[in-house]
């Protein structure tokens, strides 16, 4: 048992590292095209958050396990807007709140935060539901698009080495990825047997501890830089992405299938209490406050240990 959660923390760190690696390879190309919208920036960040549980969600759902993704995805959107948000308050002691922030940015992910548990309202997230929760994505980034402005893009520029090695580099980190996912998920499913829980308890609890590490790097990040205010954005960028396009071609590969009422009920509600008082505290001063961090982790904690009674 310990071996198994010895190799999984590595698989995980393994993963998060390729996915740095993959973002920073996919950057320096994607800043040689012909784009001037800001909003690139926030999707790129966002992508490059959320790429462990993209992988982790098609390893799962190659191996007839979408439950695992299911689970990661909503732990992974709990502690971004509870635990790491609450964590970065904590830690610079405000966090102010900028421009349409508010007006729309934290409409739209309240929206597609929430869209999974609507779609599981009959139990079932179906491969329909997985292709309308992509093009969901894809109306994001349109809103995003249109109400970001233009700025002068800074390209990088690529030697021929560069232009020879990158492409590899990419491959290796993607083949890591994948590698490392499929040995994960493998883990899960022994630990799932010999605990007696089920794969969606796992991902929700165990994993998505380990794919928010980025998340944990951007606001260390942050904080010594004092940009506080630059992690709301991408960390909503990365809640967007997780609800739509991940659980999206996860459900495409295959449908999700949700039985545990008790837990999907849980997670439900205190996502949706988290979102509210999330919604609340940055509405009422347009700043999130030490106090008010505090808030969101002890609810965040008060979800886990519900979860481990209901186990």
């Amino acid at each position: 048992m310990v071996l198994n959660l010895l190799m999984g923390l590595i698989l995980l760190v393994l993963i998060v590292l390729s996915s740095g690696v993959v973002v920073d390879v996919l950057e320096r190309f994607v800043f040689q095209l012909p784009i001037k919208k800001k909003a690139i920036t926030s999707i790129l960040i966002g992508f490059s958050l959320a790429l462990p549980e993209l992988f982790v969600g098609i390893a799962a759902a190659f191996d007839g396990k979408p439950q695992i993704a299911l689970g990661n995805v909503v732990g992974a959107n709990m502690a971004n807007l509870s635990l790491i948000i609450g964590g970065l308050a904590l830690s610079v002691g405000v966090v102010p709140v900028l421009g349409e922030y508010l007006e729309k940015d934290l409409w739209l992910t309240i929206v597609f935060a929430l869209m999974p548990f609507v779609l599981l309202f009959d139990g079932t997230i179906s491969r329909f539901d997985g292709e309308l929760l992509i093009a969901m994505y894809f109306i994001y980034i349109f809103f995003l698009s249109k109400n970001k402005g233009v700025v002068k893009q800074v390209k990088k520029k690529i030697s021929l080495i560069e232009k020879g090695g990158l492409p590899l580099i990419l491959i290796l980190g993607l083949l890591i990825m994948a590698i490392c996912s499929w040995q994960l998920v493998q883990i899960v499913i022994r630990v799932a047997a010999i605990w007696g829980v089920s794969w969606f308890w796992l991902g929700l609890l165990l994993i998505s501890f380990g794919t928010t590490l980025p998340e944990l790097l951007l606001l260390s990040f942050s904080r010594k830089k004092n940009k506080a205010s630059l992690v709301l954005p991408d960390l909503l960028s990365s809640v967007v992405m997780n609800s739509t396009v991940i659980l999206g071609i996860v459900a495409v590969i295959t449908p999700i299938v949700m039985a545990e009422s008790i837990q999907r009920g849980l997670s439900g509600m205190f996502l949706v209490i988290i979102l509210g008082l999330f919604w609340l505290f940055t509405k009422s001063k347009r700043k999130l406050e030490k106090w008010e961090g505090l808030v969101l982790i002890g609810i965040y904690l008060m979800f886990i240990g519900l979860q481990f009674m209901f186990a």
